[in-house]
C-alpha cells in the first residue's frame, strides 16, 4: 500500500512527517524494526524502517548515510522515536530527505512501542493486500463471466470504462486501434490516441505494467497513461487507461490487470477457433492438390463452404517468403536460434499480411498454406478479367509489401483452370514458376507458368555443352582478378536485363551512373567487342542464362 495510506490509520494518528513530505506516494510492502548499525544490509525496497536512534545518539550524521542508502534501496521511508534518547536530526539530513523525497516520520508521540507499531502495520498492510486480492477475484470472475456468457473485446472495454470512467484504448502489437471506449468518438480526444501511438512507436516493445506521461501540454487532461501489455503466445498489444493524474490506490491498476489477462484469454480463444478453420481449409486444398479426392462431386461437396462450384474459372497462386541474404543471412547464432522461436507466429503474421494486401485488388479469392508456400485459389470473372492488368496490380502488390512491411515476396502463377479436380494441377504451375524464377536468382518476381520456356530449350543440350558455352563466353573475363571479374559480369548482366538502360542499371547495382559506364567500358576491352551489337549481346545473354542450370548440374553431379 502506498505510505500515505498507512499513516492514515489510527496507529499513526499522532505521528508527525518532518521531512520529504512528497516522497509519501512510496509504496510499502514491509515493515522492519532496526537494532543494529549495519541495518542497512538487511532492508528490502519497499520497507518501512521503525527505529528510536539509540545508536545514532553519539553519531548523529550517520543518520544521513543511512537515508541515502535507504533511499538507494528504494525504501519506503524512516519513522523515528526522536525522544526517546534526546536523538536530535541534523538540518542537512531534513534538507537531504526534501530534496530527495524521502520521507521522514517522527512518531514519538506514538503511544505504542516499536514491536506493537510493527504488528499493527503489518496487520493493516495484510488486509489491504487481502481486499485487494479479493477485489481482483471478483473483477477477474465479472469479466470471465461476460466472455462466457458470450460477450466480446467491445463489451470488455466498455464495462472496463464504467468501473474507472477513464478513456479506454486497446491497441495491436503494430499500435493498430482495435477497440476502444465511447470517449473517442469525440473528435478532439483524436489526438489522444496519436500521441500515445507516437510516443510507443518510439519505445521497444513493453513487457509488464508501465506509467506513461504524455508532454504535449493540450493533453493535461488525460496526461497520464496506464498501460498494461495483452499477451497469448505472442505479445499482442495494449490495454491503456488514461487520466488526468496518477491513481490514488492500487484498484485501479488491478482493474486494468485482469482486465488484460481476460482479454488475452479472449484472443487465445479467437486464436484457436481461427486456427482450427484454417487448419480445415489446409487440409482440403492439400488433399484436392495431392489427388487424394478421387471425384468432383466430393469436391464440390468439401469445398462449398471456400465458394468452389460445380461451373467456375479458377487461376492458382503460389507465393512464398524469399529467402534471407546479406546481412539477414550472417546473423548471429542466438539470433537465428531467436528467429526459430518465433517460426509460427512469423507465418502467420506474413499470411496476415499477405492476405490483407492481396484483399485491396479487388478479386475474389481463397487463400491457404501448403508446405512453405502460401496458396490464393482467385476466382476469375470472364467478362471482367483483365490478365496484363492482374500481373500490373501483383507487382504493384508485392513492392507495397516490401516498401510497407519489408517482407520480400514472389509470386508463382499457374494455368487457369475450369474443373474442380484441376486446381491442383494449376497449383503445381505456380510453384513450378516461382521455381523456375528462383533458379534465375530472382526476389521479388511475378513468375506466370509456361510448358516450354527457353530453361526448357537449354535443358535438352547437354551439360558438358552447355558447360563450354559458358566457359568459352566468359574467358574473356580470366585476366581479370577474381573479385573485379565477378564485379564486371554482375554489371554486365544487369545491363542486359534492363535493355541496355544506363540509369536503370545503377538504380538496380546502387552505384553511380558513372561507375557503370567505366565498367561496361572495361568490359568492351576485354571482350573486345561492342556491347550493343546485336550477335554478341545475344551470345552473353543465353551464358547469363544458362548460368541457374550449370548450378544446378553442379549440385545434382555432387549428389550423385
Amino acid at each position: 500500500m502506498l505510505l500515505e495510506q498507512l499513516l492514515s490509520h489510527a496507529i499513526f494518528s499522532k505521528s508527525q512527517i518532518i521531512a520529504g513530505r512528497s516522497g509519501l506516494s512510496r509504496t510499502v510492502q514491509t515493515v522492519n524494526i532496526m537494532d543494529a548499525p549495519d541495518i542497512i544490509h538487511f532492508l528490502r525496497p519497499g520497507e518501512l524502517l521503525l527505529t528510536n536512534g539509540y545508536f545514532m545518539k553519539e553519531n548523529p550524521e550517520s543518520l544521513l548515510e543511512l537515508m541515502t542508502k535507504m533511499d538507494q534501496l528504494k525504501c519506503s521511508g524512516l519513522a523515528v522515536k526522536t525522544k526517546r534518547f534526546a536523538l536530535a536530526i541534523p538540518q542537512e539530513v531534513i534538507d537531504e530527505a526534501n530534496r530527495i523525497d524521502f520521507p521522514i516520520i517522527e512518531i514519538s508521540s506514538v503511544e505504542h512501542s516499536l514491536g506493537e507499531i510493527l504488528q499493527r502495520s503489518t496487520s493493516v498492510i495484510l488486509d489491504n493486500k487481502n481486499d485487494e486480492l479479493q477485489y481482483s477475484l471478483t473483477i477477474h470472475k465479472q469479466f470471465s463471466a461476460m466472455i462466457m456468457k458470450g460477450d466480446g473485446i467491445p463489451e470488455i472495454i466498455t464495462a472496463l470504462t464504467q468501473l474507472l470512467n477513464s478513456p479506454i484504448l486497446l491497441l495491436s502489437s503494430k499500435l493498430q486501434v482495435t477497440a476502444q471506449s465511447q470517449h473517442f468518438k469525440q473528435p478532439r480526444m483524436q489526438p489522444l490516441i496519436s500521441a500515445a501511438e507516437a510516443m510507443l512507436s518510439g519505445l521497444p516493445a513493453i513487457q509488464a505494467a508501465a506509467q506513461l506521461c504524455l508532454l504535449d501540454p493540450a493533453l493535461r487532461g488525460y496526461r497520464y497513461m496506464e498501460l498494461y501489455p495483452i499477451f497469448t503466445y505472442r505479445h499482442e498489444g495494449y490495454l491503456i487507461a488514461f487520466q488526468p493524474k496518477q491513481a490514488a490506490s492500487n484498484q485501479y491498476g488491478l482493474t486494468l490487470e485482469q482486465a488484460s489477462n481476460v482479454i488475452g484469454m479472449e484472443m487465445t480463444k479467437r486464436q484457436a477457433v481461427k486456427e482450427r478453420s484454417r487448419r480445415y481449409k489446409n487440409e482440403f486444398f492439400s488433399d484436392l492438390i495431392d489427388g487424394f479426392i478421387g471425384s468432383e462431386q466430393e469436391a464440390l461437396h468439401r469445398g462449398k463452404k471456400y465458394g468452389l462450384k460445380q461451373k467456375g474459372t479458377w487461376l492458382l497462386l503460389a507465393a512464398r517468403k524469399d529467402e534471407q541474404t546479406g546481412a539477414q543471412a550472417g546473423m548471429p547464432k542466438n539470433a537465428a536460434s531467436l528467429a526459430d522461436e518465433r517460426l509460427i507466429s512469423e507465418r502467420d503474421l506474413q499470411y496476415e499480411l499477405i492476405k490483407r494486401h492481396f484483399s485491396t485488388l479487388g478479386e475474389v479469392f481463397v487463400m491457404f498454406t501448403k508446405n512453405d508456400s502460401f496458396g490464393m485459389l482467385v476466382f476469375i470473372q470472364e467478362k471482367q478479367w483483365e490478365e496484363t492488368r492482374f500481373l500490373k496490380q501483383l507487382a504493384a502488390m508485392t513492392a507495397q509489401l516490401y516498401e510497407q512491411s519489408q517482407l520480400s515476396v514472389s509470386l508463382g502463377i499457374g494455368n487457369p483452370v475450369t474443373n474442380v479436380l484441376d486446381i491442383g494441377l494449376s497449383y503445381n504451375e505456380a510453384v513450378k514458376a516461382l521455381q523456375i524464377g528462383y533458379q534465375m536468382k530472382k526476389t521479388r518476381f511475378i513468375q506466370s507458368y509456361q510448358s516450354k520456356d527457353i530453361s526448357y530449350l537449354f535443358r535438352m543440350i547437354p551439360y558438358d555443352e552447355l558447360k563450354q558455352f559458358y566457359e568459352e563466353t566468359f574467358q574473356c573475363f580470366s585476366s581479370a582478378e577474381e573479385n573485379e571479374q565477378k564485379e564486371l559480369m554482375r554489371t554486365l548482366n544487369v545491363y542486359y536485363d534492363t535493355q541496355c538502360q544506363l540509369v536503370e542499371t545503377s538504380k538496380q547495382l546502387f552505384v553511380h551512373r558513372n561507375t557503370v559506364i567505366y565498367r561496361l567500358d572495361k568490359c568492351e576491352k576485354l571482350m573486345g567487342i561492342k556491347l550493343k551489337d546485336p550477335g554478341e549481346s545475344l551470345r552473353f545473354r543465353i551464358a547469363f542464362a544458362i548460368e541457374p542450370l550449370l548450378r544446378v548440374g553442379r549440385g545434382e553431379a555432387a549428389h550423385r
